[in-house]
């Protein structure tokens, strides 16, 4: 029997649960044909901590955040939100001493001159010794060595704005988006613990009918979403989705966490997320307001939790001693992988519930902006249709898991570090079979857009060259002299980009306030 799609039942809060809550009311916020709106409702355990691994973002949050009606200066005040440029990697690669940080960025910002032709051809046909892919092409590896901001102020249209993410609080940012849906979007709010799911006729192919609750009793609803995260209450132990295994790609299993204070409150704020490389995994630090965020992903079965944590300290003495004792951290074990459906019957599983990857690239919040994102613009009207939305959301879903895996392993793969865990990354079986195949192709040409073929790809082929020739690695043109024939044929373009590039450094150098300096003046305004 047809019945509309109009309560929605959100189980879980935290960051999926608000973000989905948020985008869903603030897209279907007006009535429907017969005067009804849709109706959500977050019911959230307040036993459950969030699990805030990464508190890095992309730049579609600005959008994100734009739809659901959150504005930059609520962010920046309330979540102690700073800017996010570029990710920094370092000593993920040696280049026997020739680059002498070994180090590489992957900007926010498309190469100078993008837009018109892609200039990499060129660059590798001349780059020299000590050349560095992104900082050739690229404004925005300059500002972030400079510790300036993206834009000129706070507020208002500007001249000029590069692309860019947030680093912020997860704690911070979940009351701010809970705050903001109940009060702004009429999202109903249900402090509770789920004690039961109800399916039809006892089966879990017929999907939920309702939830029974501790404290508000039955919870009845057309279309539930799983935010319950890695327990997976609805999708996994009602429905019984099981996780399909990506450890086999991804090795890290394991995360030490800790919130380090600035030793110097006045310190510059760095704007990019940086990740070094370590024994068995790597270290982030991000820079927020008051603080740093830091934590070290590695694998158990190359390192022992004990060695983890000295690695973690050793790390932490050089740039927040205070916090450099294994008593401040805190262990959180995940497993790798992502479910074989995603929506099953009439449960959407958001988050951590649909499978969780290491938080390298801020790939983890990304997952949950698409997701919610697409759950918001595919909603049905009703349920008869809705096998057919859950199918295409499901399709579209697995390719974004399986480029995301993919392009998470390309940072290992290229690698040339001599420990156990980065020598198994490099194994042929443990590489995913695309990416394997596009990685035997870049050696003979250059990466392509076409290899990218989808309209909203997770990562895009300039992020490929960031990370590829980031990491060294060159493309052997010898065998494709046409690919040869055409950078020289576009070499004065490819110069004068080049050299527009170095020009706009200079000027925004001049131009821009300090990363630091742009935050505080949110709050003098």
């Amino acid at each position: 029997m047809m019945s509309e799609v109009n309560r929605i039942v959100i189980v879980g809060g935290g960051t999926a649960g608000w973000l989905t809550a948020g985008l869903l009311a603030a897209t279907h916020s007006g009535a429907d044909n017969n005067g009804q709106r849709l109706s959500v409702t977050v019911i959230e355990s307040d036993a459950v901590p969030p699990i805030g691994v990464g508190e890095g973002t992309w730049p579609t949050m600005r959008r994100t955040l734009a739809t659901i009606g959150i504005s930059e200066a609520e962010l920046v005040t309330q979540a102690s939100a700073t800017f996010k440029q570029a990710s920094k990697f370092v000593n993920w690669y040696s280049d026997n001493g020739r680059n002498q940080d070994n180090s590489y960025y992957h900007p926010f910002s498309a190469p100078q001159g993008s837009a018109t032709l892609d200039i990499t051809p060129y660059w590798l046909t001349t780059a020299q010794t000590h050349s560095h892919y992104a900082q050739d092409v690229c404004f925005q590896p300059a500002l972030c060595d400079a510790g300036l901001a993206p834009k000129l102020t706070a507020h208002g249209k500007q001249s000029f704005t590069a692309n860019y993410g947030y680093h912020l609080d997860a704690g911070q940012f979940i009351s701010l988006l809970r705050r903001h849906c109940v009060n702004r979007l009429g999202v109903t709010h249900l402090v509770d613990k789920v004690t039961q799911v109800n399916t039809q006729a006892d089966s879990p192919e017929a999907g939920i009918v309702s939830l029974q609750t501790q404290q508000s009793g039955k919870i009845e609803g057309d279309l539930f979403v799983d935010c319950s995260g890695f327990s997976g209450l609805l999708i996994n132990k009602a429905l019984g989705v099981k996780l399909k295994d990506a450890s086999h790609h991804l090795f890290a299993n394991s995360a030490l966490v800790c919130q380090a204070p600035f030793e110097n409150e006045t310190a510059p704020i760095p704007c990019h997320t940086l990740s070094t490389a370590q024994e068995a995994g790597w270290i982030w630090d991000i820079g927020l307001q008051h603080r740093r965020g830091t934590g070290y992903v590695f694998s158990r079965e190359h390192q022992d939790v004990d060695r983890a944590a000295d690695t973690l300290s050793r790390y932490l003495s050089q740039v927040a001693p205070s916090m450099a004792t294994p008593d401040a951290f805190r262990e959180i074990q995940f497993k790798t992988g992502y479910r074989e459906t995603f929506w099953h019957n009439n449960c959407v599983a958001i988050g951590l519930s649909s499978g969780f990857l290491e938080p390298l690239e801020a790939s983890s919040l990304m997952l949950i902006e698409q997701s919610a994102m697409l759950l918001a613009e595919q909603l049905p009207a009703n349920t008869t249709i809705m096998s057919k939305v859950s199918q295409r959301f499901n399709s579209r879903l697995t390719y974004l898991w399986e480029r995301t895996i993919e392009f998470l392993k390309l940072h290992y793969v290229l690698s040339n570090r001599p420990e156990a865990f980065w020598q198994d990354n490099k194994q042929r079986g443990s590489i995913p079979e695309r990416l394997a195949d596009l990685l035997e192709e870049w050696r003979y040409r250059p990466i392509l857009d076409s290899d990218f073929p989808q309209a909203n790809e997770a990562f895009s082929a300039q992020s490929y060259r960031y990370i590829l020739y980031g990491m060294g690695p060159k493309t052997d043109f010898n065998w494709d002299m046409s690919t040869t024939e055409r950078s020289l044929k576009h070499h004065n373009f490819a110069t004068k980009q080049g050299q527009l590039n170095q020009t706009l450094i200079g000027q925004l150098k001049e131009r821009l306030p300090s990363h630091r300096g742009l935050v505080e003046s949110f709050f003098q305004s």
